[in-house]
This record gives C-alpha cells, structure tokens and sequence, in this order.
C-alpha cells in the first residue's frame, strides 16, 4: 500500500478536488440543513424533534432507493465518458429517470394516503405520530422532484461537472432553511405553523431545487440529456440487460442498506422517545462529518470509472488505494479534533431542550469514533468497488454486516439487555470492522475491476 501515494501525482489530486469537493460542500450543506431543522424544531420538544427526524429517515430511505437505482449512471455513464460514448450516457440517464420514477410513485401514494400506519412503527407517542404524520403527508409528493434530480446530478457528475449540481443545491438548502425559519416559528408577519412549517419549507425547496436545475441543465448540458430514439434504445433486449444487470442490483442494495437504518430508528424508538430524539438531533450532526468524505467515494467512483471505461487498468490499480487511505487519514483526524472539542460539545448540548443530556454527549463521542471505520467502507465499497461494477459481491459485504452483525447486535443490546443507547451505539460498530476486512481484501484482490461497456462485458486485467 505504501507504493500507492507514489502515484499519487498531481493530476490525481487535480481530479479529486474538482470531483469531490463540490460533492462534499453539497452533501455536508444539505446535512447542515437537517441540523438547523431539527434544533429549530428541538425548541418544540422531544416529540416535534423526533417527529421531524423521523420524517427525514423516511426521505433518507427513498432518497437512498433512488441513489441506488441512479448508480447505473454513475458507474455506467462514467465508463461511456471514458471512451467518448455520449449516447450511452444519455440512453442510462433515460433508463434511470424511468426506473426511478417507477420504484418512487408506490411510496408517495402510501404516504399521502396511510402517513399515520408508517410513522406509527417507529414509536407509539400520540403526540409524536400526530406530528410526523403531518409532515411525512406534506412532504411525500416531493419524492417525484427528488427522482428526477438524482439520476441527472449522477449523469453531469459522470462526465466531469460537479459544479452545477452543487450549486443549484446549495440555492435550494438556503431556500429550506430561510423559510423554515420564517414558518416554524411565524417570523415577520408569516404564520406560526411548527413542525408543519418545517415541511412546507421542505417541500417548497425541492420544487424549487428540481425546476432550476432542469432549466439550467437544458441550457448549458443538452447534449447528455436523452432524445426519443435513447428513451426508445434504452428498452432494447440488449441496453435493457446490461441497465439491469447493475441497476437493480444497486436498487436492491441500497434500499436494503437504508431499510436497516430504518430498523434502527425502530429499535431506538422502543428505547424511548427521549432516545429517538437524540438520534434525530445528532443523526445530522454526523452526517455532516461524514459528508465531507462523501466527495472522496464519488470522486472515486466517477475517476476509476472513466479510467476504465478508457482501459488504462494499471492506472486503477495504482491509485485506488490512494482514495481510500487519504479519506481515513482526514477522518481520523477528524475525530481526534472531535475528542479534543468535548467541552464544546457539552456546552451546545446543554442549549438544546433533550432529556438525557449526558446520554447525548457519550453518543457524540462513539459517533466520532464510528467515522473513522464508516469512512473507510464508504470510500472503499461505495467508490473503489462501485467503479468496476462489482455490484454482488459490494451487496454481500454491506449487508451481510448490517443484518446478521449490526441489526441483531442492536436489538439485543437494546431492546433485550436494555444498554445505554450509547453502548448500543458502540457495539453496532463491530459492523464496520467486519465490512473494513471483507473490502479490504476485495480491493487488494483486483477482482472488482471490470469493463461493464465492452461487447461482450469482459474481466478487466492487469497489464
């Protein structure tokens, strides 16, 4: 491994900032925003807290069903830029907006129509189901916008634009946040609605966020956008087996993944509400942390992808490492920072209106640890081995660690020993370490490396 930040030169650095850094100003700025909700809703109490947390793990869910699904752009739009094949790129965008559209009009129904039977598994607080239930109603159309924006935002990624998509997210989140403000709490004349505010502001912003970027993609990138003879090609025999064979294999992968932190969510709602809040507090908090690497497994995803796709297989294997290595390195620097600002954290939970303030600063802590070993995994399966389609094998690691380590462990700690939520936290981490062997060993094997647009699909190997 020590060989790889020998190629680590400055066209890999190059390539990394300009990919990962807009992805992570993004991804940390739409984290930041669930931040700012929630402790503006914390000033309403533990149930609103929970209830709009909860209410966000559902979008997270989806939003997560819809990655996966728009992965095919990624990895495949990315290995079609490598070889300059445009129409390719513009027959899997086509592919993912339907498919995407497809998977999402089932959950909007069910959560205009039974909101109250979903919030309800979670915890059985009235109060909390009556909020969440209101604003899981408000905010479920908004998923249309939201599978229409993914598949896209992957498609100009793939061909190098990360500027774009950054900013017309970052347009949106300032939107969500202004009107949060103003309908939360009725600022400057408007109507104090509470959690209701909160959701009409969400959904406001993601009207707003699927209209200008449409606009501006029309504009400035028609050339990736599909034609009627891609949609009609994209449904041959032959585009429409090789779309599925990674399409589904992803959507099935990350709804599976998010479907188990819903799990969770559900074993800390039996905790208590109390609990349930501090995860829907500090949830976004780490997700913040995490974001900053998000850009590091895209960069990764989208750079590998385009090596390969060009067939410069060594370059791939010198540099793969590298992306994972540096992102644990800035994690884990991270997280020493994170130790060293306890003091700090205390003082700010102490501002927020949770129950259990010391459970609280005890969970912040175990999550700046969990980083470390999230990152790792993140970089490594959802970059390295997202590049080379190494979907089935990516599929066993994640959730072979999640639910048969990570989901039994907690609800035996949880719900049977009844632990400490933030031992319940600590032990679930045993997860990651399981995954950080199985991808380590995949990566070093070379096997993930695949070309996924050669006729036939062919084994890529070292030259």
């Amino acid at each position: 491994m020590l060989s790889t930040f020998q190629h680590l030169d400055p066209s890999f650095w190059r390539k990394l900032i300009s990919i990962g850094l807009p992805v992570s100003l993004q991804s940390m700025l739409f984290s930041l925003l669930g931040v700012i909700d929630i402790f503006m809703v914390n000033q309403l109490g533990d149930s609103a807290t929970a209830a709009v947390g909860v209410g966000n793990r559902i979008f997270f869910f989806n939003l997560i069903m819809i990655v996966g699904i728009s992965g095919a752009v990624s990895v495949l739009a990315s290995q079609y830029f490598g070889a300059n094949d445009f129409n390719g790129i513009k027959r899997t965008l086509a592919q993912s907006w339907a498919l995407s559209i497809v998977a999402i009009v089932p959950f909007i129904l069910l959560y205009l129509l039974a909101p109250a039977s979903v919030v309800s598994v979670v915890a059985s607080d009235p109060e909390y189901i009556q909020l969440a239930t209101e604003y899981l109603w408000i905010t479920g159309a908004s998923l249309l916008g939201t599978a229409l924006v993914v598949p896209l935002e992957c498609a100009l990624r793939s061909i190098g634009e990360a500027k774009l998509p950054t900013t017309v997210s970052i347009f949106a989140i300032f939107v969500n946040a202004l009107l949060n403000a103003l309908l939360i709490f009725g600022l400057f004349g408007f109507p104090e609605m509470g959690v209701a505010g909160a959701a009409i502001g969400t959904l406001i912003s993601r009207v707003l966020h699927t209209f200008v970027l449409f606009v501006l993609a029309f504009k400035h990138y028609s050339h990736i956008l599909p034609k009627s003879d891609n949609w009609l090609e994209g449904l041959t025999p032959k585009y429409r087996k090789k779309y599925f064979s990674v399409a589904l294999p992803m959507m099935i992968h990350d709804t599976a993944w998010a479907g188990g932190l819903v799990i969770y969510n559900i074993i800390v709602g039996q905790m208590g509400v109390g609990e349930l809040a501090i995860i829907s507090l500090l949830s976004p908090v780490e997700s913040i942390l995490i974001s900053a690497f998000l850009g590091f497994a895209v960069a990764a995803s989208i750079i590998l992808g385009n090596e390969i796709g060009a067939k410069n297989y060594q370059r791939v294997e010198q540099t793969a490492w590298g992306y994972v290595l540096v992102s644990c390195l800035l994690a884990s620097l991270l997280a020493v920072l994170c130790f060293m600002a306890k003091p700090l954290i205390e003082q700010l939970i102490e501002l927020t209106h949770l129950e259990f303030k010391e459970t609280a600063i005890n969970v912040c802590l175990v999550m700046a640890l969990g980083m470390i070993l999230r990152v790792f995994n993140m970089v490594g399966i959802g970059g390295v081995l997202k590049s080379g389609g190494d979907i089935n094998y990516s599929i066993f690691i994640d959730l072979s660690g999640q639910w048969l380590i990570g989901i039994p462990l907690a609800y035996l700690t949880a719900i049977v020993l009844a632990w400490p939520l933030e031992w319940v936290l600590l032990i679930i981490l045993l997860e990651e370490l399981v995954k950080i062997i199985l991808t380590s060993r995949r990566i070093q094997s070379k096997k993930w490396i695949n070309n996924l647009i050669e006729e036939p699909n062919t084994l890529a190997t070292s030259s």
